[in-house]
């Protein structure tokens, strides 16, 4: 061995490379790189024994490359910016945290589903944000929604579904609260001079992680104060978008007093107003924005309580239930977006006096005209029960049920019970009102957790979730339709689709 390629290998064992996240990869890079020097020297040796005399012919005396150091030189170099991609020969150095709040907002759409634990009561939100539009949502446990505007006309937006009215308020300047949302987190980061940045393991992989913490935040959790909070902000290396979050909320003695832990994925699309995620149309709005009151000579404004939109008195929604059919600890069924159990019973529905099951005893067609079990009228006969002989089974893959409602009817909700005999969750659950059985007038969507699009009907933001002896509730909207059609595609425990009972609250258009 030469001296320059002693001196060569020394060099390369002593390389600092920032191969960061993962340190194996280190000595990955170092070993390749010796390779790359045993291939060179070889080939250096072979040709020479083929003869000087060619390899002079063919390379000018001046060529770098003639040189054994200048050869290997150049293959290390290639080595390094193909293994890094450039890492340290184009300058890339360690990820900051400000390219990766860029490489999270390049993105069309974030969508975060975030667990708030608060001893043992745990609540679930999902948050969608369009950074081009400035906008963000959510939609929390008791299904009220936020939304946040802080482009020009910059305002927040609180519908609470108990009184169905819509709450317009002020939106302060970037901070809002540290932790209400994403984009307020990133301005808390952005702020402070000094991020911690390190490394960290989730699900099994090395991620970025950016730390924040603040003393005295000027917080309370159930009337106690919150001495230091603590964010931690979860980077994919290749990509630089937040992958996950973490937020404590800690006393003066070191106690959690509430966590959030946030799990971020990344859309094609998403709401475009908080009328996309449930909120009626036709719900109350109320404007508690300041207005400028003006000089004397000008009128002011006037404010004043609205009046119902529909002039219909409100009332609790009477669902029979039938009996539970399964105890114990809930299975993970390691779903995406899976909605997590209450641990309470379901809050009463508000819906116009006079709203009654309009889909008991009317007709039912399937996507499936010959169910491997039952009949289809099973579904809108009353009987909830989780019984041999009460539920109907359709074939495997994508099928579809159409209750026909023959009138008709504004629909203020849908109740579906699959099956809850044992516990399990339904794929793809799609359900649809329209005017005509061919389901292509006055369509409208009141549930879609078909995240992926696979039954081409548009992607659904909804929850997955595990069936109950409740069913499940979804919100009619006030849609207005003749027909309801439902989707499934399978279940988690194997690729049959089941129908218990079908319920439709709603009244005839006409009344």
């Amino acid at each position: 061995m030469s001296e320059n390629e002693s001196e060569f290998r020394k060099m390369v064992a002593g390389l600092r490379i920032d191969a960061e996240p993962n340190s194996v990869h280190r000595d990955q890079l170092r070993r390749q790189m010796l390779q790359a020097f045993e291939r060179a020297g070889v080939g250096r040796q072979t040709t020479e024994d083929r003869g000087q005399k060619a390899v002079r012919r063919d390379r000018p005396p001046s060529t770098v490359s003639h040189l054994p150091l200048g050869r290997l030189a150049i293959a290390a170099a290639v080595l390094i910016a193909g293994t890094l991609g450039a890492w340290s020969l184009l300058g890339r150095g360690p990820t900051s945290f400000q390219q990766v709040r860029l490489a999270t907002q390049r993105m069309p759409w974030l969508y975060a589903v975030v667990s708030r634990c608060q001893g043992p009561d745990v609540r679930t939100e999902r948050h969608w944000y369009d950074f081009a539009a400035q906008k963000a949502f959510a939609v929390m446990d008791d299904s009220s929604v936020v939304g946040w505007e802080y482009g020009v006309g910059a305002r927040k937006l609180v519908y609470n579904p108990r009184v169905q009215t819509l709450q317009i308020g002020e939106l302060s300047g970037a901070g809002v609260n540290v932790t209400e949302n994403l984009v307020s987190t990133f301005a808390a980061f952005a702020s402070r001079d000094k991020v911690t940045r390190s490394t960290a393991q989730r699900e099994g992989q090395t991620v970025l992680a950016f730390e924040y913490e603040k003393s005295e935040p000027g917080l309370r959790i159930s009337n106690r104060v919150v001495n230091r909070l603590k964010i931690a902000l979860m980077a994919e290396p290749r990509t630089r978008r937040v992958v996950a979050a973490r937020v404590e909320y800690e006393d003066g003695g070191g106690s959690v007093l509430a966590r959030e832990d946030w799990v971020m994925s990344y859309p094609s699309s998403g709401p475009a107003t908080v009328y996309d995620l449930n909120v009626p149309a036709w719900a109350g709005t109320t404007d508690t924005r300041q207005r400028p009151i003006g000089t004397p000579s000008d009128a002011p404004t006037a404010i004043g309580t609205p009046a119902p939109t529909s002039g219909l008195r409100l009332a609790p929604l009477e669902i029979r239930l039938p009996k539970p059919t399964f105890t114990g600890t809930s299975r993970d069924f390691r779903l995406p977006n899976l909605e997590r159990p209450r641990g309470a019973a379901r809050p009463p529905f508000l819906a116009p006096i006079g709203t009654m099951n309009v889909a008991l005893g009317k007709p039912v067609s399937s996507s499936d005209p010959e169910p491997v079990i039952g009949s289809l009228d099973a579904i809108t006969d009353g009987d909830k029960e989780a019984l041999e002989g009460s539920f109907v089974e359709l074939s495997p893959g994508p099928q579809s049920i159409t209750l026909d409602l023959q009138e008709q009817c504004e629909v203020y909700a849908v109740v579906v019970w699959h099956y809850h005999r044992w516990q399990r969750a339904y794929v793809d659950v799609l359900v649809q009102v329209a005017q005509d059985p061919a389901f292509k007038t006055g369509v409208r969507t009141i549930f879609n957790n078909d995240a992926d699009n696979s039954l081409g009907l548009g992607a659904g933001t909804d929850l997955s979730y595990v069936e109950t002896y409740e069913g499940k509730l979804i919100d009619g909207k006030g849609a207005q339709g003749r027909y309801v059609r439902l989707f499934t595609d399978g279940n988690t425990h194997d690729d049959l689709n089941h129908y218990i009972e079908v319920e439709v609250y709603g009244r005839p258009s006409d009344k």
